[in-house]
């Protein structure tokens, strides 16, 4: 073998548009990518907290604003969604990952669900997600290249039954199915889809109060494998993966990132 060995999941000159990146596991994801190189749009709700995100970042990576752009707004309204590509597109020259992470919860019994509640997260979890890799794809069919990749977070609760999660499941549960149909769809355009199942981490959605107790972290560690909630890196990490070229053969999966959780 001749030459030196290339650093794995090098990213640099890949741009990365992530959803739900103001905070959290999103706020993770674009912080990974970063690290390896690439550019990144952080997406978020709000402009205050969306536009915090990402002067945070370049202060973390002494980056001009060249790097890292800020875009704002409800993706599950479609014109949203596509101004989020198109933004990105204007701002970066180009979009590599489009990654749909955007998502809420309502923990409580099934019976306690109204009408109003599951729509907001299925708009949320699941419509804000298809019309953000239907623009990306849409521009991508067009302008045919290689190398691009749409991720979706989805959850361990998309293929167990976790009880209080109804909406929730089944919006990821959506996910994995939608995963599939698109990765078989636009395999032809060498778009590959994928999505990173998490298990519990260490970072909760804002407003969720279940997890507060400390007998909620006891379940928790006693029906995963590891033990532990996981660190944001760790689920951040397989990303990257899916979005690099050693991951160029990858499409159609739902990458269970869990402590072991789903095994048992």
């Amino acid at each position: 073998m001749t030459g030196s060995p290339l650093p794995l999941f090098d990213l640099t000159g890949k741009v990365v548009a992530v959803s739900g990146a103001s905070r959290g596991i999103g706020l993770g994801i674009a912080r990974a990518f970063l690290r390896q190189g690439a550019s990144v749009a952080v997406g978020g709700l709000h402009q205050e907290e969306t536009a915090a995100a990402a002067e945070q970042l370049r202060s973390e990576f002494a980056s001009g604003p060249g790097r890292v752009s800020a875009v704002w707004g409800d993706a599950s309204n479609e014109a949203v969604a596509r101004s989020f590509v198109e933004d990105t597109l204007d701002f970066h020259g180009r979009l590599d990952t489009l990654i749909a992470n955007a998502g809420i919860d309502i923990i409580q019994p099934a019976l306690a669900c109204t009408p109003s509640q599951w729509d907001a997260i299925m708009a949320v979890n699941v419509r804000a997600g298809f019309q953000l890799a239907q623009a990306a794809a849409r521009i991508w069919t067009e302008n045919p290249g290689p190398g691009r990749s749409v991720i979706f977070t989805s959850s361990i609760a998309g293929s167990v039954g976790i009880p209080t999660l109804a909406p929730y499941a089944a919006s990821k549960g959506a996910i994995n199915q939608l995963v599939k149909t698109l990765a078989i769809e636009w395999a032809e355009f060498d778009i590959r889809v994928n999505a990173i199942a998490p298990g519990y981490v260490e970072s909760i959605m804002d407003g969720v109060t279940a997890h507060d107790d400390p007998a909620s972290d006891q379940r928790i560690a006693r029906f995963t494998p590891l033990g532990r909630r996981a660190r944001i890196e760790e689920i951040a990490a397989p990303f990257v993966f899916l979005a690099s070229a050693e991951a160029s053969y990858i499409t159609g999966a739902v990458l269970a990132v869990d402590g072991g959780y789903t095994a048992n």
